[in-house]
C-alpha cells in the first residue's frame, strides 16, 4: 500500500475542491460507473474540461478514495474512500451546527439557511392566508422551529410544524390548502408488496400512488365541506377517487367517424404520428389504434367503440384474406388493451350491431380475432356488447358467440338497442329526439345511498323528502365535477377532447347517478307482497328521475338515474350494518353482505313470468340504464348454455352473461373453479367471473 494512505495532509488535500467532493458523493449515490459516465454526471460536459477530470480522478486515486477496476473498466469508492467521505459529512453537519445557524434540507436537493420570510410567502401565495395572520403564523412557527434541538429540518417537516398550528388555531380551510399530499412511507412499502404479490406491475405501482395523491387533492379542494361530509358519512359515496376529479369515467366513440374526420393532436403527443383520415383499410385500423389508445389515457372506465363492424366492411376494400384481416384485428386488440393497466377496471367494449344487412364475413373476422385474444389473455379488458335487431341473424353466429362464452369471453346482449349501452350498463344518451354527437362523455361513479333513507322511518312522503334532498345534492356535486372536467379540457390537459371538439360536445356530456339498494328501500316499505315492492321501486325511481330532470334543466345538465355494480354497495353496507332497520317481524332487511344493485337471474328464473315482467318494467322506466346478469356458472354443457341464452333473448332488454371459470398462467387455457388447473396441474391461476 502507498505511504501516501498513510499521509493525512495528502488526504484532506484531496478533499479540499468541490469538483472532488462531487466525484465522492456521485460514486457513492451511483455506485460503480465508467469514465465517461462519471465525468458527465459531475458536470464536466465539454471537452476541454477532461483534462482537469482526469486531473481530479489522479490525486484521488493516489490517496486511495477510489478505484479502477481493470476488467470493467468503472470507477468505484474505496471502503477507506466511502469513510473518509461519511466523515466528511459528519464534519459538514457539526459546523452548520455550531455556527448557531438554522439550515434547512429542501426539496430541491439543497442545504440552505433557514429564511422565515418563505414561510410567509408561502402562507399568503399558497393558502390565501390574510398579510396579518400569516405574520403571526410565521412568527409562531419561528419560535417553535429555534426551540428545536438535533433536529435536521427539511422543507416537509416545516410544512408539517406551520399545519400543526393552523390545526390548533382552528384553521383547516388554510391547513387543506397548505398540506402536503401523499403517503406515508409505510404505505409505500405495503404497496410494492402487495402490488408485487398480485397481476400488478411497476405501472400499476406508479398509478396506486398516483390514485392517493388525486384522492386527497379530490377531497381536500375539488368539492365542498357539504358534499364530503355526504361522502364520509355514506350517504353518498364517490367511487374511482383518485380519477373522479380529473378524467370522465366513459366515452361512447362512433367508429365511422375514422373514415372521415383527421384526428386533432396539436402540440401534444409529438411522438404521435399524424395520420390523416383515410378510405383505405390499413389506415382506418392505424387511425383507430391511435384513437383508442388515446382515449384510454383519458378515461378512468370504459371506452364504448360503436359501429366498429361497419366501419371495418366500409374499408375493406379487397382485404378478403382472412387470414391476414384476422391478424390485423388481432394485434388491433393486443396494441390498445397494452394500455390499460392490469389492476385498474378501465375496460374497451366494442358493439357488435346485429341487423339484417350486417356483413357476416366481417363480422365473423372481428369474433374470430376476439377468440384469439380470449385463449391468450388470462383476464380479458376487452368486452363485447351483442345488439341484436335482427334475432336471425344472432342464430346464424350463435357459436361464434358460445365459443367466446365458454373461453371467458365478457358479452353482453342487447335486445332493445334503442340507444347504445356501455358494458358497465350505462345508457348514452337519455332523450330519443337527441342529436348526438360522434364522441359522448359520460360521467358516474357517484351513488346513492337508498336504503340508509329507511332509517328514519318507513313514512312514504318523508323518505320521499329526504331523497329529493340528496339528488339535489349529489347533482350540485355532480355539476362541479362536470365544471372542473370542462376547465381541465379547455386548458388543453384533457386535450383530446378540447383539439377535437366538433366530434366532443362539451354540452353534450351525460351524467348519470347509481341508485344504489333501491330493493332493499323497497322491501323494508313493503315487506309481504313482490308485487307491490316492484310499485314502490317503480314509483320510487320515476319520482328520482322527475328530481334529476327538474335539477337537470335548472343547472343545464343532462342527468338520470340508473343501476349498475360498482363497488359502493359494499361501502355503504359496512357503513351501515350496525344501523340496519327491522322488519315489523323484527328481522334486518340486510343479510347479503352488501346491498342490492343488477339482479342475477339463472335458469329457472328466465321460467318465471312475474320476475321477467318486473324486469321488463324496470329496464323500461330507467333512463340511465338498467340490466341483468344470467348467471350459467353452474352450466358446461354448450347446447344447454345455447338453450337458455335463446330462451332469455325475447324476455330481457339487456343481459350480462355470467361464468366462473379459473385462467391457468401456465398453459393459458380456461377450466371451472377447482385449486389446480385440470389441464396442467399448476397452481398458478387467476379467479374469473365473466361479468366483471
Amino acid at each position: 500500500m502507498s505511504d501516501d494512505f498513510f499521509n493525512l495532509e495528502s488526504v484532506y488535500s484531496a478533499l479540499g475542491s468541490n469538483e472532488r467532493l462531487t466525484i465522492l458523493r456521485e460514486l457513492s449515490k451511483s455506485g460503480s460507473l465508467s469514465y465517461t459516465e462519471l465525468k458527465n454526471n459531475c458536470g464536466f460536459i465539454k471537452k476541454r474540461e477532461s483534462g482537469r477530470f482526469a486531473y481530479h480522478l489522479r490525486l484521488l486515486s493516489s490517496v486511495n478514495l477510489i478505484l479502477l477496476n481493470k476488467n470493467t473498466r468503472k470507477y468505484s469508492l474505496t471502503p477507506f474512500g466511502r469513510n473518509v467521505l461519511t466523515v466528511t459529512n459528519e464534519l459538514k453537519d457539526a459546523a452548520l451546527q455550531s455556527s448557531g445557524k438554522i439550515y434547512v434540507r429542501t426539496s430541491r436537493h439543497k442545504i440552505e439557511e433557514f429564511d422565515s420570510n418563505k414561510i410567509y410567502q408561502s402562507l399568503i401565495r399558497e393558502a390565501n392566508v390574510p398579510r396579518d395572520l400569516a405574520s403571526k403564523i410565521t412568527a409562531e412557527a419561528e419560535s417553535r422551529i429555534s426551540k428545536l434541538e438535533n433536529v435536521h429540518l427539511t422543507a416537509p417537516l416545516l410544512r408539517e410544524l406551520v399545519n400543526s398550528i393552523l390545526v390548533e388555531k382552528g384553521l383547516d380551510e388554510y391547513r387543506n390548502k397548505l398540506t402536503r399530499l401523499g403517503l406515508p412511507v409505510k404505505d409505500v412499502t405495503d404497496k410494492i408488496y402487495q402490488i408485487g404479490h398480485s397481476e400488478g406491475d411497476v405501472l400499476s405501482l406508479r398509478l396506486s400512488a398516483a390514485d392517493a395523491v388525486f384522492t386527497d387533492y379530490l377531497l381536500l379542494t375539488q368539492i365542498g365541506s357539504e358534499s364530503l361530509d355526504m361522502h364520509l358519512s355514506g350517504d353518498i359515496s364517490i367511487v374511482n377517487t383518485g380519477c373522479w376529479g380529473i378524467m370522465p369515467d366513459s366515452i361512447f366513440f362512433d367508429a365511422l367517424s375514422v373514415s372521415s374526420f383527421d384526428m386533432k393532436f396539436g402540440i401534444k403527443s409529438p411522438s404521435i404520428p399524424r395520420i390523416r383520415a383515410g378510405k383505405d383499410f390499413d389506415t382506418t385500423l392505424a387511425n383507430m389504434g391511435l384513437i383508442i389508445k388515446r382515449m384510454l389515457d383519458e378515461v378512468s372506465d370504459e371506452i364504448t367503440i360503436e359501429n366498429f363492424v361497419e366501419l371495418v366492411t366500409l374499408t375493406k376494400n379487397g382485404k378478403d384474406c382472412k387470414e391476414i384481416v384476422d391478424k390485423l384485428f388481432y394485434n388491433l386488440f393486443l396494441d390498445c388493451v397494452s394500455k390499460i393497466d392490469p389492476l385498474s377496471k378501465k375496460v374497451l367494449s366494442f358493439q357488435i350491431n346485429l341487423k339484417n344487412d350486417t356483413e357476416l364475413e366481417t363480422l365473423e373476422e372481428v369474433l374470430g380475432a376476439y377468440l384469439l385474444y380470449l385463449k391468450t389473455s388470462l383476464r380479458p379488458k376487452i368486452k363485447l356488447v351483442v345488439n341484436i335487431f335482427d334475432k336471425s341473424k344472432f342464430k346464424e353466429q350463435i357459436k361464434l358467440f358460445l365459443e367466446s362464452i365458454t373461453s371467458g369471453g365478457n358479452l353482453m346482449i342487447v335486445t332493445k338497442p334503442e340507444r347504445s349501452i356501455s358494458y358497465q350498463g350505462i345508457k348514452k344518451g337519455f332523450s330519443k329526439d337527441d342529436i348526438l354527437p360522434v364522441g359522448t362523455i359520460n360521467l358516474h361513479s357517484l351513488a346513492i345511498n337508498l336504503p340508509r333513507l329507511s332509517y328514519s322511518g318507513a313514512e312514504e312522503s318523508y323518505l320521499k323528502s329526504l331523497l329529493k334532498i340528496r339528488l339535489q345534492k349529489a347533482s350540485g356535486t355532480m355539476k362541479t365535477r362536470k365544471d372542473i372536467l370542462i376547465s381541465l379540457i379547455e386548458r388543453k390537459l384533457l386535450y383530446f377532447y378540447e383539439y377535437n371538439s366538433d366530434l366532443f360536445s362539451k354540452k353534450g356530456i351525460d351524467i348519470v347517478l347509481n341508485m344504489v339498494g333501491l330493493d332493499d328501500l323497497a322491501r323494508y316499505l313493503v315487506p309481504q307482497d313482490l308485487e307491490e315492492q316492484n310499485k314502490m321501486w317503480l314509483k320510487m325511481m320515476e319520482f328520482s328521475q322527475k328530481i334529476l330532470e327538474e335539477e337537470g334543466e335548472r343547472m343545464e345538465l343532462k342527468i338520470a338515474p340508473s343501476i349498475y355494480t360498482d363497488t359502493s354497495a359494499e361501502r355503504f353496507y359496512e357503513l351501515d350494518k350496525e344501523l340496519f332497520p327491522k322488519t315489523p317481524q323484527g328481522k334486518a332487511i340486510i343479510t347479503a353482505g352488501r346491498y342490492t344493485q343488477i339482479p342475477v337471474l339463472d335458469a329457472k328464473s328466465i321460467k318465471d313470468e312475474s320476475v321477467i315482467r318486473m324486469i321488463q318494467t324496470r329496464m323500461d322506466i330507467t333512463k340511465g340504464g338498467y340490466h341483468t346478469v344470467l348467471d350459467l356458472s353452474t352450466m358446461d354443457d354448450i347446447n344447454q348454455i345455447q338453450d337458455i341464452i335463446e330462451q332469455a333473448i325475447p324476455k330481457l332488454g339487456a343481459f350480462k352473461i355470467r361464468r366462473d371459470l379459473i385462467s391457468c398462467g401456465t398453459c393459458n387455457s380456461k377450466s371451472p373453479p377447482a385449486p389446480r388447473c385440470p389441464k396442467c396441474g399448476s397452481a398458478e391461476i387467476l379467479s374469473l367471473q365473466t361479468d366483471n
